[in-house]
């Protein structure tokens, strides 16, 4: 039994030795753990804690985390002096229309309510609101397009899209109050933009040069001189160049006025510039509306042709069916009539080819009157005319025999009786059984037999 040898608590007492273990083997043992030893001194080299990344590493993390902690008071004084401002973290649609909602406010405050003081104190004065609306250059462009496109669409269901009306702002030039108060808000210039925008034919908007969105119109307008003032007619145009159809603008200049020859003219003036501006859309509007209706009306018409062409071709689909299907009835009549002639004609054969070998086995000729060898039959047809025909037979003849005789002699005659029956007036009686004899049928000496035409 093999003796362990108990193991130390140094880093190298981890393999267990064995007392007899050959030299051979104590060899190898010896080797590994030199490998061992070797391994964790080039893992774990002292050296390393000196060099100078290493070094700057740590003293760049002890830094950080000491200046998180010195640094968080100061953030919080900070805060609590300077508050977050009211479009600090906003996308930018919401800072436009931020921005247009504080340029309305000041805009109010300044020029509209000092008149709508005025206003009061006058009962039959008009109520006059701010034109603008609460939304930014861009956004308010973009809806205008859309309307627009949307009336290309379907007319009938969606209004025309308005004009735009657009003010550029420069609070710090002198004449500007000046053109406000005695122009733009001049209350018949108000009026009409306010009836306007309510019939959604005139859509404005204002923007101060001091916000993005106001330098973004006063770059896309090229607005050299303040104050600014155009109207613009936007438009949708289609881009088909990419995989999906995407809407572009299209701004179409009417009317524009800036620096000192808007500051000079009366509220007349342009309310007249503004008025006319208006007439003249709302008459390309009209004629738009016109050509729109002029062609759902042509489109009414050829759907009307069409349905009329349709509706004839149709017709005269239905009537050529009618037609060849007349002509196949007349020609299965046609068939089925010829095929009852020739099957009549095979019928008549048939019976005339039956009559001669009934004859033939039974003698073709009459008996000799003066045979008393035999019994006769003397017997007298009546046929439907009125003629008669007189002939001897056999008693032991049946009375297919006589019908035979009929047969041949119609055929013979041209007589036109295809079905017909025998019968007798003594005794009355119907000689319907071909295969009876005369003598049976008690003809025998003689007797009348009458032939009715059963197709008379």
């Amino acid at each position: 039994m093999e003796e362990r040898v108990p193991l130390a608590s140094g880093p190298m007492s981890r393999r267990p030795r064995t007392t007899d273990a050959s030299p051979s083997s104590r060899i190898r043992t010896q080797q590994v753990d030199d490998d061992e030893r070797e391994s964790r001194r080039r893992r774990f080299n002292p050296s390393l804690l000196l060099s100078p990344t290493y070094l700057l590493h740590k003293i760049i993390l002890v830094l950080n985390i000491v200046l998180t902690f010195l640094l968080f008071p100061v953030r919080k004084v900070v805060n609590l002096l300077l508050p977050p401002g009211e479009f600090d973290n906003l996308s930018q649609s919401a800072v436009s229309n931020g921005a247009a909602k504080a340029f309305i406010k000041s805009f109010t405050a300044e020029y509209i309510t000092p008149l709508q003081k005025q206003q009061s104190e006058d009962d039959d004065s008009e109520s006059l609101e701010c034109p603008f609306v609460e939304k930014g250059y861009t956004a308010t462009v973009n809806d205008i397009a859309n309307q627009g496109r949307l009336h290309e669409e379907n007319g009938d269901e969606n209004p025309p899209p308005p004009l735009l009306l657009i003010y550029v702002h420069s609070p710090l030039h002198g004449k500007v109050p000046s053109f406000l108060k005695k122009t733009f808000c001049n209350p018949r210039v108000l009026s009409l933009l306010n009836q306007h925008t309510n019939s959604g034919t005139l859509t404005c908007w204002g923007g101060s040069i001091h916000t993005a969105d106001g330098a973004n119109a006063m770059k896309t307008l090229q607005a050299s001189s303040f104050p600014f003032l155009s109207l613009v007619r936007v438009e949708s145009a289609r881009n088909s160049n990419s995989d999906q159809t995407s809407v572009q603008r299209k701004v179409e200049l009417l009317f524009r006025m800036e620096g000192p020859a808007l500051q000079n003219i009366s509220p007349n003036s342009l309310h007249s510039h503004l008025s006319n501006s208006l007439v003249k859309y709302q008459a390309i509007l009209s004629e738009a509306a016109m050509k729109r209706l002029q062609r759902q009306e042509e489109i009414r018409l050829r759907e009307e042709q069409d349905r009329e062409y349709r509706e004839a071709l149709e017709a005269d689909q239905r009537r050529e069916r009618e037609k060849l299907e007349q002509q196949r009835l007349k020609e299965e009549e046609e068939r089925r009539m010829q095929e009852e002639i020739e099957k009549a004609e095979t019928e008549r054969l048939n019976k005339i080819d039956f009559a001669k070998r009934t004859l033939s086995m039974n003698g073709d000729e009459e008996p000799d009157p003066n045979d008393k060898s035999i019994k006769q039959a003397r017997i007298r047809l009546m046929l439907p005319s009125g003629k008669r025909l007189d002939r001897r037979f056999r008693g032991d003849d049946t009375i297919d025999v006589v019908r035979s005789f009929l047969i041949l002699h119609f055929h013979e005659n041209d007589v036109g009786i295809e079905n017909f029956q025998l019968s007798s007036n003594y005794p009355k009686k119907t000689l319907a059984d071909g295969s009876k004899t005369l003598e049976e049928e008690d003809l025998c000496p003689q007797a009348v037999i009458m032939v009715q035409d059963l197709d008379a």
